[in-house]
Parts: structure tokens; C-alpha cells; sequence
């Protein structure tokens, strides 16, 4: 049969082109708002943009040079990856331990998870607020608790030591943080077959060996995601430490350093270059954890 007798199929289905049409309005708002301004920002970042110098001129990677010569910038960078490790430790074990509770709770899982998701709700400002006057060394609750159970003889200004406030701003963020990890935590723990847990109780395993051989297994996808929120949240940090300790750098972010670089010292471009090396890292630690999760958890 000669192949002009046969009929042509379109390039898209019906189905196809009804869900490029919903999703279009999604794609033009992400390319207008995402898209594009990090193409900008990319271009941008290979010129030095000083409102206080005369003209825009092509630099090339001369302000990434510099970031990495800044040595404000490598200790911004050593802070953000400590608030890293913090961070998503914090989240991922807290937000573990409670979704396997949550998962466990029969009556009144609703309230318990309302409760849960709280701090999720407060804005990265109040939060931080909140805290500041958790930590004040005049009359602070912690300081307070701690002197009532005796740990403690006197009020202890907890930002005077750079391990301790690097410590306590990564708290800060993890517990706003946590409830979003523990509910995707929860939603993978949901969807596990009980019969998986009940053939392995029959087979006389252990809860422990139950949760390494099924839970862990079937939520390497939720764990992969959780993380990698966490990671990205965690390098952006911004408000807590800005609230909690200002520009001080002994725990300044990765983010302050570039409100620093661009609105304080009027640089633009060395600020648009360090948080695109920020993004990059992000995503190449995310990546990480991905891959890594899925290659432990995988099924052959």
C-alpha cells in the first residue's frame, strides 16, 4: 500500500493537547517569574553591575574569582554548610520519629498532626521573633528553664559563642521546618501494604528489622524528596539568621552574605554570582542525596 493512503497521526493526542492547555497558564507564570529572571541573573553575573560605577562591563567569571578570594564569602559558605548538616539532621530524624508516631495514633491524629504542622505555619519572621525572645539572656524562657533545673547559675548570652549560635539558628529553622518533612514522611508511611508488616511478623522479625526492611525501603521516594527540601530551605536560610544575630559573621548565611554583597556594598553582580553558586550547590547536594537513597533502597 502506497504510504499516501495513510492517514497521518497528530504530532499530539487529544488528551495531549488538553493537558498542554491547563498546564500552559503554570508554564508562562514560572517561565515569567523563575525562568527568566534566573536566565537575567546567570547573564548578569558575568558583568560587574555597581550602581556607583560608570558603565556595565563584560567581566566574565572575574566576580566569581573574587567570591571565592572574599574571605567574608568562605566563611559565609562554612557556616552555611554546618547549618546544612544541622539542619537536615534535625529534620529528617525529628520529622522521622513523628511521622511514625502520627502513623501509629488512632484517635485524635488530626488534632495531634494540627499541632504538628504549626510552626510549619508561622511565617520565617515571627518565628524567628519568637525565638529571639526564647534565647534573650534577661528574660529568655531558656535561660530560665535551665537555671530551674540547675544546669545553669546564671543567665549565658548564647550568641557570644560561634558554635553555639550556628547551632541555635539551625534549630530555629529545623523547627519551623520539620512539619513539612514529617508529612511527607507520612504520606509515604500511609501508603505501605500492613500485609508487608504482617507476613513479616508471622516470619518472626523484629520491629527494628520491619523498619529496615519494609519502612525504610518503600520510602526511600519520600525520604529522597524530604531531603532534598531540606537541603535547599537550609542554604537559603535567611530570616532566622538575620534576626537572631544580623550581619555578624561569625554566623552569617550564604544569603545574608548576599544581601550583604548587593544592597549594603552596592555590588549587584558579585551578589547575583554567589547565590547562583548557592543554587548550584543546593542542587548538586540534593542530587546527591538522591541518587544515594535510591540506590541503597531500590528493589532488583
Amino acid at each position: 500500500m502506497s504510504s499516501r493512503f495513510i492517514p497521518k497521526r497528530p504530532l499530539f493526542g487529544q488528551e495531549a493537547r488538553l493537558g498542554l492547555y491547563l498546564t500552559a497558564p503554570v508554564i508562562l507564570i514560572m517561565g515569567v517569574l523563575v525562568i527568566l529572571p534566573l536566565i537575567l541573573t546567570v547573564v548578569e553575573s558575568f558583568y560587574r553591575v555597581e550602581p556607583m560605577k560608570q558603565g556595565i562591563p563584560f567581566i566574565g567569571f572575574k566576580n566569581y574569582a573574587n567570591l571565592m578570594l572574599d574571605k567574608d564569602v568562605l566563611k559565609s559558605w562554612n557556616n552555611t554548610f554546618i547549618y546544612v548538616v544541622i539542619a537536615v539532621a534535625i529534620e529528617t530524624l525529628g520529622g522521622l520519629g513523628a511521622a511514625l508516631v502520627l502513623n501509629k495514633v488512632k484517635i485524635g491524629r488530626r488534632w495531634l498532626l494540627a499541632v504538628v504542622v504549626l510552626p510549619w505555619c508561622l511565617p520565617p519572621v515571627v518565628n524567628a521573633i519568637i525565638w529571639l525572645w526564647i534565647y534573650n539572656p534577661s528574660y529568655g524562657l531558656l535561660n530560665a528553664l535551665l537555671r530551674s533545673v540547675g544546669l545553669i547559675s546564671e543567665s549565658h548570652v548564647w550568641f557570644n559563642d560561634r558554635f553555639t549560635g550556628l547551632f541555635l539558628v539551625a534549630v530555629v529553622h529545623a523547627w519551623r521546618m520539620l512539619p513539612l518533612t514529617a508529612i511527607i514522611l507520612l504520606a509515604a508511611l500511609q501508603s505501605i501494604p500492613a500485609n508487608l508488616y504482617e507476613a513479616a511478623r508471622l516470619d518472626g522479625a523484629s520491629a527494628w528489622r520491619q523498619f529496615w526492611l519494609i519502612t525504610l525501603p518503600l520510602i526511600s521516594g519520600g525520604l529522597a524528596i524530604s531531603l532534598s527540601q531540606s537541603t535547599v530551605f537550609a542554604f537559603n536560610l535567611f530570616d532566622e539568621a538575620w534576626i537572631l544575630n544580623g550581619s555578624s559573621i561569625g554566623t552569617r548565611s550564604l544569603m545574608v552574605q548576599v544581601y550583604m554583597s548587593a544592597f549594603q556594598n552596592m555590588k549587584f553582580s558579585l551578589g547575583m554570582a554567589l547565590s547562583i553558586m548557592a543554587m548550584i550547590a543546593s542542587l548538586i547536594v540534593s542530587a546527591i542525596y538522591v541518587l544515594r537513597v535510591y540506590k541503597e533502597t531500590r528493589f532488583d
